[in-house]
C-alpha cells in the first residue's frame, strides 16, 4: 500500500492470504469429525458454514431431513445473516 497522507495512492492486493488447507486437513476425515473445521473459516457465521456443509452431506447421503429442521435451519442461517450485516 503507497499512501499519500491519509489517501491511499495504489494498492496492490495479494490473493490467497485466507487459505487454510481446510480441504486436505479433512481428507481423512469422517463427515463428523470435518464439522469443526467449517466453524473455522468464517469465525462470523460458523452457523452458515455448518448448514451448507450439512446440506451437502444430507444431499450425498440422500438423508431426508423432517420439514422442522429444514426450517429451523434456515432461521438460525437468516438470523446469522442480519447480525453479519450489523457487525
Amino acid at each position: 500500500v503507497e499512501l499519500d497522507g491519509e489517501v491511499v495512492e495504489r494498492a496492490e492486493p495479494h490473493i490467497g492470504l485466507l487459505h487454510r488447507g481446510t480441504e486436505k486437513l479433512i481428507e481423512y476425515k469422517t463427515y463428523l469429525q470435518a464439522v469443526p473445521y467449517f466453524d473455522r473459516l468464517d469465525y462470523v457465521s460458523p452457523m452458515c458454514q455448518e448448514h451448507a456443509f450439512a446440506l451437502a452431506t444430507e444431499q450425498l447421503l440422500n438423508i431426508k431431513v423432517p420439514i422442522r429442521a429444514q426450517y429451523i435451519r434456515v432461521i438460525f442461517s437468516e438470523i446469522t445473516r442480519i447480525l453479519n450485516h450489523l457487525l
